[in-house]
């Protein structure tokens, strides 16, 4: 994530802030100009005279700006319905997955990649359907022709965290869950309708016309000695466990991990973050765990050059959190077959990036 200067005073801004803490100019978030702006009254004109205001959903956090004519700004539009009681738990936990969508939409902005809104094309555009489990009703996260069904229970952090343990996972989030249901999304938009790029997936993810829900009974079913044979066998090919379930599946867990690596690089570089070694060290060390991130734009279709910055980062993060008595930030290994697959994505998100007519209604 990049960081923002203030529009009055230049101090730094951050992504999630509505006002200048040194100077108090109240900000918001232009989609347009991909920077914070000032307001006056909750109101910027731009260039063209055009008149922005605060969406609508300032009241849960959002500090996005809406055209005049709106009264939502670009990300919460694309949510397509929430929870009918808004208490203020439900509120609280809206307000946490909603920055977390808004950090998922500027990220796919800055890649350049194509967003058509369910407004636009209702068959197969992104729409967010934002819900909440119960003691009653279980919410499924999901992606299904261009809709992205979140459990927004899943802010509360107990609760995600007791369902990270219960599935024996290293890593759970929000924005986790949103990078990897794009993934789906993009996958249908992109790899789907195209036959050049479907066969090149298939070539390395396997074929995905394998029966899904026999895929899922396997993965969630009895664990026993040969299914975990089976696992260890086939892991150095996946980023994750849940991504050996099936081809889809492998796909979206690729997807977010090369948005989790874009996203952190991107912030590093913000921050001015260096990863240096002595020059006395063996050149060899040097080479290979030294890291000056950097990322503008969509970043080169080579995972080598990105993971050599990558690896030596992740390293010292996690090395970082277990300093403070926590897990390690990046808990994966990324082997020669998964930086085949990153590539993989970086190749698709370069080939499409801006071009919003590739989003066509599903045809497969």
């Amino acid at each position: 994530m990049r960081i923002f200067p203030c529009p009055a005073c230049g101090s730094i801004v951050y992504f999630e802030q509505r006002a200048c803490t040194e100077c108090g100019t109240e900000v918001g978030f232009s989609r347009a100009d991909r920077t914070m702006v000032p307001l006056t009254d909750g109101a910027w004109i731009d260039d063209s005279a055009d008149r922005w205001h605060h969406c609508e959903n300032e009241r849960i956090g959002c500090n996005w700006l809406a055209a005049s004519a709106d009264t939502l700004c670009f990300s919460c539009a694309l949510t397509r319905s929430v929870p009918d009681d808004l208490d203020e738990r439900v509120i609280r936990l809206l307000a946490e997955t909603a920055e977390a969508k808004r950090r998922l939409v500027f990220q796919l902005d800055d890649l350049d990649l194509p967003i058509v809104s369910h407004c636009e094309q209702p068959d197969g555009g992104l729409a967010f359907d934002l819900d909440a489990s119960t003691d009653d009703k279980k919410v499924m996260i999901g992606h299904m022709n261009g809709v992205i069904t979140i459990d927004i229970t899943e802010a509360q952090d107990s609760h995600r965290e007791a369902l990270r343990a219960l599935l024996d996972e290293p890593y759970r989030t929000m924005l986790g869950h949103f990078r990897h249901e794009i993934g789906h999304y993009y996958w249908q938009a992109l790899v789907a309708q195209h036959d050049d790029w479907l066969q090149r997936f298939r070539e390395l993810f396997g074929d995905e016309r394998q029966d899904y829900g026999a895929a899922l009974n396997a993965h969630y079913g009895d664990d026993d000695d040969e299914r975990r044979q089976d696992r260890a066998t086939r892991s150095e090919n996946y980023i994750s466990q849940y991504a050996m379930t099936h081809p889809w599946e492998d796909f979206a867990e690729t997807f977010a991990h090369f948005l989790h690596i874009a996203d952190t690089l991107q912030t590093a570089a913000a921050h001015g973050l260096q990863l240096r070694f002595p020059d006395s060290w063996p050149d060899r060390v040097r080479v290979e765990q030294t890291s000056i991130p950097t990322l503008a734009g969509a970043p080169t279709a080579d995972a080598a050059d990105l993971l050599s910055i990558w690896n030596p980062l992740a390293t010292a993060l996690n090395r970082v959190n277990r300093s403070m008595g926590k897990h390690d930030l990046y808990p994966f290994t990324i082997t020669d077959q998964v930086a085949d697959k990153l590539t993989y994505v970086l190749e698709l998100v370069r080939h499409f990036a801006g071009d919003n007519s590739v989003i066509t209604s599903p045809t497969r």
